[in-house]
């Protein structure tokens, strides 16, 4: 046996260290290492919606931006996640439309009649309505409305109101005609429910007793909320809280909180004392946005619509922990009296119950920083007597609608339901993606328009590239004794591994999906030079590695579905898959069968090889559309095999004919002015050179020239003065010119054989 030993081995030596992930922080308003506390989990928190009415395009934008981040720090840099929502389903916004829309319902089902009581009642409402709102009173049909600089909504409670007045002039109208129908008194209340259900609110809300009112309205939109988030693709998270479900461990949090010196009780509210908080060594009030702590406006919002100003409160930027409920408002039972949570404190006593003094990451809308999460941040380090409870919170930016905040007032509020009808949930995935996720996004149409670019160029790509995989199933061990990995090819798969490098540079520096969709682009961009080469000049597998590294990065992004089943693409999902063979198979055969039977037809009875054509081009154009195949005719004679989506497909072959026939009717009409000009040409050509300048009248209707030479072109004007050369220069042109229009006449005359005028 030899003693000879094993060489040296030389450890390899990384020649590009790969960066580290940065996220940006708001505590820090900086990009800062990422670092979570326990290896490779991460505990994170992300403020839910409060469910009382349809969600909105600035839902889709938070919540399916939040789901891209989840994914990419799940699938892509394999953290291990356990992700909380709450749902706030008690809140002021909630009382007060679940309130309104009770008493209102009510008082439209024991309405039976129109009548001037009734008329009377809804103008009482509209009174009520304009003083509360704008602080003016309705005197008769006009209204005197005044702008109001202080309330935003000015427009809205505007348009309201002059709307009401048109539905109040118009049963007014009705009565006269004697129109006294339950109709027509259900037209009245419909059309001025905003003003009645307010007016109704003001004088019988405190009688609304039965919590079930309120629970019922939460739960409503809570489920119309879950399903929009379904259509969006965004991940269900790993544990939902509700609000009125932790009510008990929100009484023992507010508790320790007195207890621990940062709360106090005014008439059986609680009250979180900012200043004793603040001036504690280990705290400060106000961490995300310290330059809004005395924000008075911004303060008041963040206690709801229904909170009263109690002037017992120690300090203006107190907020109420726990909130002392009124007649008409679901209330619990606490050591201060019937009450409810307030709103800051549900998200800290529920986050702290399941992730306990600290988490990783917390989450939410850059709206609610400042006062609802540096309210949560301060209570909850009173708390827990810590002095970080938070290490990264992410904000997601504004979303603005053309250029302006998103408002039903300005009349650009988009529902995400009524944007699905627009656009697809990818198309709207892809849009925010393309935006960095802590910016603010202007939702517009132009910026949709390059959204369905891309995606039509990522389908593009995966439908060709699919296509030569399948077609070279067929012949993918033949050999014509070269290989197909020159330099082009190597010119790919360096992109490629460039392109990787580069996605992930992107998404280490804060998760920067702007600048990895662009990267990715530029890689399909130079994939399609490749791909143009022809499929005889290509290495499929080459193209099979760069579709699969997109298509596995658009899956981390949540732009392909979990359930497709494809590698490459978009994909189809499982239940688009479902059938049996028949079923699947069926279609396809028969078009087939179809089309050999009109093949044998046509060869039996030896017609011209264009029909052939025309029955192959229908094939191609309508038979197989319907079936979603899409056969591309390429350079070399032979069609590639793509499938694409059925519609798609009919679309642009819909857009094609549209096409075709304004090409055609644009040469129609060419043709037709061409013919038009052509018989004013032969018109004018009638009269010969010899003979244009006879009848000539001047202004006085006399002849204008009285003398010609041998060619009929005048020497003299009417009153016998010999013409000025340039004049007669100019004649000469003109009548050179009808010498040619005359003498083309005379050849139509000739060939369509008009006998001349010899009389």
């Amino acid at each position: 046996m030899s003693s000879k030993g094993q060489p040296e081995w030389h450890v390899p030596e990384n020649k590009l260290p790969l960066p580290t992930l940065k996220l940006y922080n708001s505590l820090t308003r900086s990009k800062v290492d990422f670092v979570p506390k326990n290896g490779k989990q991460i505990t994170w928190y992300n403020c839910g919606p409060t469910v009382y009415d349809s969600s909105h395009i600035g839902h889709a934008r938070l919540y399916v931006t939040i789901d891209i981040l989840r994914r990419i720090l799940t699938d892509y840099f394999n953290y291990d996640i356990l992700f909380v929502m709450n749902i706030t389903d008690i809140d002021d916004k909630i009382i007060l439309r679940a309130r309104q829309n009770y008493l209102f319902n009510n008082f439209k089902s024991v309405t039976n009649s129109l009548s001037q009581e009734l008329i009377d009642q809804v103008k009482a409402a509209l009174n009520d309505f304009a003083q509360t709102k704008l602080g003016v009173a309705n005197n008769g049909p006009a209204l005197n409305l005044a702008p109001s600089k202080e309330d935003p909504k000015y427009l809205l409670y505007a348009n309201t109101l002059r709307e009401t007045v048109q539905t109040v002039a118009s049963a007014e109208c009705s009565l006269e005609d004697n129109d006294l129908s339950q109709e027509a008194a259900h037209q009245l209340l419909v059309g001025s429910k905003d003003v009645v259900q307010s007016w109704l609110d003001k004088e019988k809300g405190h009688t609304v007793t039965d919590q079930k009112v309120f629970r019922d309205l939460a739960a409503y939109w809570e489920k119309d909320f879950m399903k929009d988030m379904e259509l969006l693709n965004v991940r269900p998270c790993d544990i939902l809280t509700r609000v009125s479900e932790y009510v008990p461990e929100i009484v023992e949090y507010v508790k320790r909180i007195i207890e621990n010196g940062y709360g106090y009780v005014v008439d059986g509210s609680v009250y979180f004392d900012t200043k004793a908080f603040d001036a504690k060594d280990a705290h400060n009030y106000a961490k995300l946005q310290p330059w809004s702590a005395g924000n008075e406006g911004l303060i008041e919002e963040g206690e709801g619509s229904l909170g009263s100003k109690l002037l017992g409160k120690k300090n203006k930027s107190d907020f109420a922990l726990w909130k002392k409920s009124k007649p008409g408002e679901p209330s619990w039972e606490s050591p201060w009296g019937l009450g409810r949570p307030g709103w800051h404190i549900e998200c800290s006593a529920m986050a702290s119950e399941i992730l306990g003094e600290n988490m990783d990451i917390h989450s939410g809308g850059i709206d609610l920083a400042f006062p609802h999460h540096d309210n949560e941040l301060a209570q909850s380090e009173a708390y827990h007597g810590c002095a970080q409870w938070v290490n990264y919170f992410i904000h997601v930016g504004h979303l603005h609608v053309e250029g302006q905040k998103m408002s039903k007032s300005l009349k650009n509020f988009i529902t995400i339901r009524q944007a699905l009808e627009k656009y697809t949930p990818r198309q709207l995935r892809l849009c925010f993606l393309l935006h960095q996720w802590d910016s603010k996004l202007d939702f517009k149409e132009s910026s949709m328009v390059e959204v369905k670019n891309v995606e039509s160029i990522l389908n593009n790509f995966f439908i060709n590239t699919k296509a030569l995989l399948n077609e070279h199933k067929h012949n993918a061990y033949e050999s014509d004794g070269t290989h197909r990995y020159r330099n082009p090819e190597k010119e790919i798969i360096s992109l490629l591994r460039e392109k990787q490098v580069a996605i992930h540079t992107a998404l280490c520096d804060s998760i920067n999906t702007p600048a990895a969709m662009s990267e990715l682009m530029e890689l399909i961009t130079n994939a399609n030079i490749y791909l143009s080469n022809g499929r005889n000049n290509i290495n499929v597998y080459v193209l099979e590695n760069v579709a699969k590294y997109v298509t596995k990065m658009l899956r981390i992004f949540g732009v392909v579905g979990n359930s497709a089943l494809e590698e490459i693409g978009f994909g189809v999902s499982e239940q688009q898959n479902v059938g049996n063979t028949e079923d699947i198979v069926l279609p396809y055969l028969r078009i087939l069968s179809g089309f050999r039977d009109n093949v044998r037809d046509l060869a039996r009875q030896e017609r011209d090889h264009s029909e052939f054509l025309v029955l192959s081009d229908k094939l191609r154009d309508v038979d197989l559309v319907e079936l979603g195949v899409s056969l591309d005719d390429q350079e070399d004679g032979k069609a590639l095999v793509k499938l694409v989506d059925k519609n798609e497909l009919i679309k642009a072959r819909e857009a094609k004919l549209r096409a075709q026939a304004e090409k055609a009717a644009r040469k129609e009409e060419t043709a037709k002015a061409k013919e038009e000009e052509r018989q004013k040409r032969l018109e004018k050509g009638k009269i010969a050179a010899e003979d244009m300048f006879k009848d000539v009248k001047d202004e006085e209707q006399k002849n204008a020239y009285s003398a010609f030479d041998e060619q009929g072109i005048p020497t003299l004007d009417g009153q016998g003065q010999e013409l000025p050369k340039s004049r007669i220069k100019k004649l000469k042109k003109e009548w050179e010119a009808q010498k040619k229009l005359h003498a083309e006449y005379l050849v139509w005359v000739a060939d369509n054989k008009e006998p001349t005028n010899t009389e």
